[in-house]
């Protein structure tokens, strides 16, 4: 027989340290990544550079955040949550202050881009990862409560951003981020490696004490007979020693006559080595073989034939670019209207309000029995569409700051939910590789769309291009979540049909 092994989450306990830990490191990291709007006015007045080059900073700061995944879910499960996002805050300190040297845009790209984004990729999947691992039944609960760090950052560290930019300059203000992001590293500390509970049926045991009670119920004369033969389990294990040793002995006897042959073909010399060159390829190929199927494991590639998850692979890939552009270009947007540039700045303030206000209240119900996540997930994110597409026929600073609280609620209900609905599309077991491999698609389309949505600027000399196809982007993602959904309830009804005829 065997042993089941199943997972048990502590559901809570230090659990609650590992979500305040997981706050804090989303506060400081995303609040910062979605501050970038702050930093790109400043960029494109000092630098002169047009306004899709200068915007490639933060694709490549967003676009790294998330193409980086599939290696930060390898070094997660390999070196643990906790190491992982401690060296993701040194990474991402020591380009923000590489960055206040910067002598162009290029270097910028590199120093605020990619060198940050690599380590804000390290600390969202290895956070996202341990909270997943210490909950389960209030895992949509645990991470609201742990991503609504992201709005708190954004609605502070936007302002804070402004003002010391106003006081010490973009340099000055890129050193201190760089100390603040060092913080990263205290919330790490909280992810305590998780030794998970398992409950194991022992089915040998109990097969033992199945012929315990056998025994006490059976004739005197079987008793006997059992003593002579000292019990099956005696007789079974005594009887596959026995085929053990012949098979031993048949193999020595294989190995034998091979050694022979072997002798008599090596005095034959040049007959032999054909065959000692093909036994060598043969090993190598197999090494190789062997090799690329461990990569194919680690990185979780089985899911990338999964139906249900290529949709869902697809919509984050159109919603990461939506959801990104509005974060970026907002600011300048009201700050090519004529509005000013604190007042641009509080825009990014208001939306991440809405933002944690959405993850706190959306991440509860998502845990209820009667919500459904993935629907919850895709109406959130057809209403960011819609909200982005209508938001060119005004551009007066009421209308855009209801805009904004619009767009950023059901941006974090969409960002809140999207781990929740990957277990439901894929399951707990492939969370970390197949987010990882998620992360990188999404970072792959968020690298051409951010920049792109400059050019178009300086193709068109206005946003409203850029706003229209953002909103239609939006809600093609919000179509292809649907019909993963749909694909997804049909696949689970199967399964639940097959295992009904198996247990019939």
């Amino acid at each position: 027989m065997g042993t089941k092994t199943l997972h048990v989450s502590p559901d809570g306990g230090w659990g609650w340290a590992v979500v305040l830990g997981c706050f804090v490191v989303h506060m400081i990291m995303d609040g910062f990544v979605y501050a970038f709007g702050v930093f790109y006015i400043e960029f494109l007045d000092y630098f002169g550079s047009d306004k899709g080059t200068t915007a490639l900073i933060g694709s490549l700061l967003n676009g790294m955040y998330l193409f980086a995944g599939p290696i930060a879910s390898v070094l997660t499960n390999r070196y643990g949550p906790r190491v992982v996002t401690i060296a993701g805050g040194i990474i991402s300190s020591a380009g923000f202050a590489a960055s206040a040297f910067a002598p162009n845009i290029y270097w910028l790209c590199v120093t605020f881009g990619v060198i940050p984004g690599i380590g804000a990729a390290l600390m969202y999947v290895a956070a996202i990862s341990c909270v997943g691992q210490y909950f389960e039944k209030k895992r949509a609960f645990a991470m609201g409560i742990a991503l609504c760090g992201t709005g708190i950052g954004t609605f502070g560290l936007a302002p804070l951003t402004e003002y010391l930019i106003e006081l010490y300059t973009w340099r000055g203000a890129v050193l201190i981020a760089s100390g603040i992001m060092l913080n990263c590293v205290v919330g790490g500390l909280f992810f305590r490696p998780l030794n998970l509970k398992m409950k194991r049926e022992e089915t040998e045991k109990l097969d033992i004490n199945k012929r315990e009670v056998t025994l006490d119920q059976d004739s005197s004369e079987e008793k006997a007979s059992l003593i002579v033969g000292k019990s099956d389990s005696f007789l079974y294990q005594k009887s596959s020693d026995l085929c053990d040793s012949n098979v031993t002995r048949s193999q020595s006897n294989m190995e034998t006559h091979t050694n022979k042959d072997l002798v008599l073909n090596t005095n034959k010399s040049s007959p032999s080595r054909p065959n000692t060159t093909n036994s060598t390829r043969r090993k190598v190929w197999t090494t190789v073989d062997h090799f690329l199927k461990k990569l194919y494991t680690i990185f979780g590639c089985a899911m990338c034939l999964d139906i249900v998850y290529i949709f869902f692979v697809i919509s984050n890939c159109f919603g990461s670019i939506g959801s990104g552009i509005p974060y970026i270009y907002i600011p300048d947007r009201a700050y090519e209207v004529g509005i000013s540039k604190t007042d641009a700045s509080f825009l990014l303030s208001v939306a991440g309000m809405a933002n944690t206000v959405a993850r706190l209240v959306f991440g509860w119900l998502a845990s209820r029995e009667f919500a459904n996540p993935s629907i919850m997930y895709g109406i959130s994110l057809l209403l960011c569409g819609i909200s982005t597409f209508v938001s060119p026929f005004n551009d007066s600073h009421e209308f855009l700051v209801c805009y904004s609280v619009l767009f950023g609620a059901c941006a974090g209900v969409y960002i809140c939910l999207n781990a929740i609905v990957l277990v439901h599309f894929v399951g707990i077991d492939n969370l970390t590789s197949s987010f990882g491999n998620m992360l990188l698609f999404k970072g792959l389309f968020l690298l051409i769309g951010t920049p792109a949505a400059g050019w178009l600027f300086d193709e068109t000399g206005s946003y409203a291009i850029t706003f229209y196809s953002d909103g239609i982007i939006l809600c093609l993602s919000s179509v292809f979540l649907f019909i993963g959904y749909a694909l997804n309830k049909n696949k689970l009804k199967k399964s639940r049909e097959t295992s009904n005829v198996l247990y019939e």
